[in-house]
């Protein structure tokens, strides 16, 4: 999100980053399940995003304007998402869901986006349905897939050495989680998020390095407080 053009344009191969073969997501936490969408999730999926889209993914979930509009188009994000996965050698975004581990009940996604080979390196983000907020899902959701981004291969990971957190300075509950979650604040551009209904806001960005992170406790090694 915070290339610079002339990284755009002249890309290098840096670090060379290559994803574990094969390639799956399924992960577990105190509560959650974690994993990778089914054709059979569509229904559930789609009906939490139609009970959340005013007033809760909206404004801040821009996607959440214009897709998932009917079940048929759920369907296909999840395909599209099923086949990120079956080939490692274009992979670089994936959304994933979030499940509750004793109900089995839709709660929300998460995922790994914006994969870049030179560094690394990738985004995160998280999303909870309505109902379900308030709970500290969107949280531990986040710890986990930090985790599994940061994990080596052979931990069943990604082997990624860096993830990066974005929102909208206005999006106050966003950014109590990442700082709950103790890692370094990095980056506050000013007046470069927009968001509808609202304006130019400050793009806040958060930051955390492998070595930074316990992908066996999910949570930052040495966390910082942040005021």
């Amino acid at each position: 999100m915070t290339h610079c053009n002339s990284e755009n344009l002249f890309p290098v191969e840096g670090l060379g980053w290559t994803p574990p073969s094969p390639l799956t997501c399924s992960l577990e936490s105190e509560r959650l399940i974690i994993r990778s969408y089914q054709l059979g999730d569509a229904q559930e999926f789609f009906d939490a995003i139609c009970d959340s889209r005013d007033g809760h993914l909206l404004p801040w979930m821009p996607w959440a304007k214009d897709n998932h509009r009917t079940l048929e188009s759920t369907t296909k994000y999840i395909c599209e998402q099923n086949l990120a996965f079956a080939d490692p050698a274009t992979f670089n975004n994936v959304g994933t869901g979030i499940f509750c581990k004793e109900s089995g009940r839709y709660l929300g996604g998460t995922g790994v986006h914006d994969i870049r080979k030179d560094t690394a390196s990738c985004e995160t983000g998280y999303w909870i349905r309505r109902d379900a907020i308030g709970q500290g899902y969107a949280r531990e959701a986040c710890a986990r897939t930090i985790s599994w981004a940061l994990a080596t291969h052979s931990n069943k990971g990604l082997g990624l050495q860096r993830v990066r957190i974005y929102c909208s300075d206005k999006n106050v509950h966003s950014c109590r989680l990442v700082e709950q979650l103790g890692i370094t604040a990095e980056v506050r551009q000013r007046n470069d998020y927009y968001i509808e209904t609202i304006g130019a806001t400050d793009r806040l960005g958060w930051g955390v390095m492998s070595d930074e992170w316990d992908c066996e406790k999910h949570c930052a090694v040495n966390p910082i407080t942040h005021a």
